[in-house]
């Protein structure tokens, strides 16, 4: 298996030699994936740093600030319609400062400037595309569009830039000044106090709000597995929270159907990112370590509160994906799986044709399955329904059988994302922990993983976010929360005292980066214009950090008694967000149910 992986790296590598060999712009040998696709670009790219504000002042020309990552498909349709267009290159060239992100590597510059885009769209994505002024006040911003469409937006800008400068500033530094002042009113200086009970109620209630009950999942329009908000309610099911028993109902549907169709690979293993359509059956194909590495540990949560129904076995068959499809040589995990293949197909590994069935099946087995699936002859390409597993029709052997053979054909591969990033890796760890007190074979990968962790994400005795590469990426507090949360953990499993002192030395650390006047500040290396920081953060694809040590900082002694304070104050707060939209603050909401008593 890992020959398999090396040689998906190889394949990953030769992509990007490919375009060094004729780079056309700065991002020529980057260690980013993402980065180094777009050296052969005619777009004179430039990496995120001071230079880039100082060039753009110089020049007194708009920044183009391109976001996006390897796994992700828009990114690359946006590439070879767009980025690669000599056309639009010209335009971007003469008249922009253009700037290509990765946002894995600056995550706390992208949720900046994916916020300002949800404020002026009401909805953002990747590949996010944000203009800013010389001084870097965000002007505008939208998500893909086709070439002809940017072609004109880029003109129209530049004529706006031209004829209305002092205008487009001042509107750019207005609007930034009354983000601030917006974002302050849902901090009050002093701490407003909320019942748990009415916190809880109201995170269920909005949640179910916005629940799919025949489907299953959030949302009527595309489906992501939202992790945190499942393991919210489940959190609060186990803490002996009210919850009315069509919630519980929706939780086990929604489990069902996410490891049931096609947001699962039931070939080859692992969850996609999320589907296009509300039925869960029609995925984007790139497959992420920290969905996974949150897929294990939501199955083995549900597992633990009703064992029996198949979630632990899902659970370790997502470990087993990770383990076994992105593991990096040299240690830890890689980022992802990108959505296209190496011929720029979008999901070509995991669709199929009749005629590759045909040919690779017995014709009882291909009549077996064909009457199983009730498969038509269209011609078009389609992703496997289940073979195997608790949600499976027909008979397990027969079914694992040919699952075998189809797993001999030589399929495309999936171009990895190799970077290896802390906040992430630390995910996988904790996913190995929870699986060791399960099955004590684990002991050793997590053991591994941890030792692994203390060699090389940390430089000097500074916590980095992206191995071997310090000085390319902005170490966040989602890196230290994280990795003190699994040291934590790991300490306390495993009776490693080294571990807990390093989870108390990130917790510290951390706080004394991030915390001051009683908000986070999470981004120290954005170059943007200042925020006011944070009194509370809310739950993304990720639970929320704050959430995250938090738990850490209750469970461990020896910290000083300003931090414990602070941390027993933040526990209680409550801001205005908090109340209006208790969806996205669902794990904090279900910490205080563990630790507010």
């Amino acid at each position: 298996m890992l020959n398999r992986i090396i040689q998906l790296l190889l394949v990953t590598a030769l992509m990007s030699w490919s375009n060094l060999a004729v780079a056309a712009n700065g991002l020529a040998h980057h260690p980013s994936p993402y980065l180094s696709m777009h050296a052969d670009d005619p777009v004179d790219w430039l990496t995120w740093n001071e230079k880039v504000l100082k060039q753009a002042r110089q020049q007194n020309k708009l920044i183009f600030v391109s976001i996006g990552y390897f796994a992700c498909h828009w990114c690359h349709v946006m590439q070879r319609e767009s980025y690669q267009n000599p056309d639009v290159a010209e335009i971007l060239n003469e008249h922009f400062v253009s700037v290509k992100i990765d946002r894995e590597l600056r995550p706390e510059l992208d949720r900046r400037l994916i916020d300002f885009v949800v404020s002026i769209r009401g909805s953002a994505g990747w590949p996010l595309n944000v203009f800013l002024t010389p001084d870097g006040y965000p002007v505008t911003g939208f998500t893909y569009l086709p070439a002809e469409t940017f072609s004109s937006v880029l003109l129209q800008l530049q004529q706006q830039w031209l004829t209305r400068r002092a205008e487009v500033n001042q509107a750019a530094q207005s609007f930034h000044l009354a983000s601030i002042a917006e974002a302050d009113e849902l901090y009050p200086e002093e701490a407003v106090q909320a019942d748990r009970n009415r916190l809880a109620q109201g995170f269920i209630s909005q949640a179910m709000a916005v629940a799919d009950e025949l489907q299953g999942g959030f949302g009527d329009t595309s489906k992501f597995p939202q992790h945190p908000q499942l393991s919210s309610l489940l959190d609060l099911v186990s803490s002996g929270v009210s919850v009315p028993d069509e919630v519980v109902e929706f939780i086990h549907l929604t489990l069902a159907k996410m490891a049931g169709r096609h947001l699962i690979d039931h070939l080859y293993g692992g969850f996609f990112r999320y589907t296009t359509d509300p039925d869960w059956q029609t995925p984007h194909y790139e497959k992420m370590l920290y969905d996974n590495a949150q897929m294990v540990l939501l199955y083995f949560q549900a597992a633990q509160q009703w064992p029996g129904r198949g979630y632990g076995e899902i659970a370790e068959a997502t470990l087993n994906f990770i383990l076994e499809n992105m593991s990096h040589p040299r240690g830890g995990f890689v980022s992802s799986l990108s959505a296209v293949d190496v011929d720029n197909h979008e999901g070509g590994r995991y669709l199929w044709h009749l005629e590759e069935l045909t040919k690779q099946l017995s014709k009882q087995d291909y009549g077996y399955i064909t009457e199983l699936w009730q498969l038509d002859s269209s011609g078009e390409a389609f992703l496997l329904p289940a073979l195997s597993g608790p949600y499976a029709e027909g008979k397990i052997d027969r079914n694992r059988k040919i699952k075998a053979q189809l797993l001999l054909v030589d399929k495309p591969h999936m171009p990895i994302d190799d970077k290896r990033l802390a906040s992430w890796n630390a995910l996988v760890l904790q996913a190995l922990i929870k699986a060791s007190t399960i099955d004590r074979n684990y002991r050793a990968e997590a053991g591994q993983l941890f030792e692994f962790m203390q060699q090389k994400f940390f430089k000097a005795g500074e916590l980095i976010r992206f191995v071997d590469n310090s000085d390319l990426a902005e170490t966040t507090f989602e890196d230290y929360a994280y990795v003190a949360s699994a040291f934590q953990q790991y300490g306390k499993d495993f009776g490693n005292k080294q571990a807990i002192e390093q989870a108390r030395s990130l917790v510290v650390e951390s706080y004394r980066r991030f915390y001051s006047n009683g908000k986070w500040i999470t981004d120290e290396a954005s170059l943007l214009p200042n925020s006011s920081g944070r009194f509370l953060l809310q739950d993304g694809v990720l639970s929320s950090p704050l959430t995250q040590w938090l738990s850490t900082v209750f469970r461990l002694t020896g910290l000083p008694q300003e931090l414990r304070g602070d941390a027993d104050a933040i526990l209680t707060r409550v801001d205005r967000s908090m109340l209006d939209t208790p969806y996205y603050h669902g794990t904090l909401i279900a910490l205080r149910y563990r630790f507010d008593r």
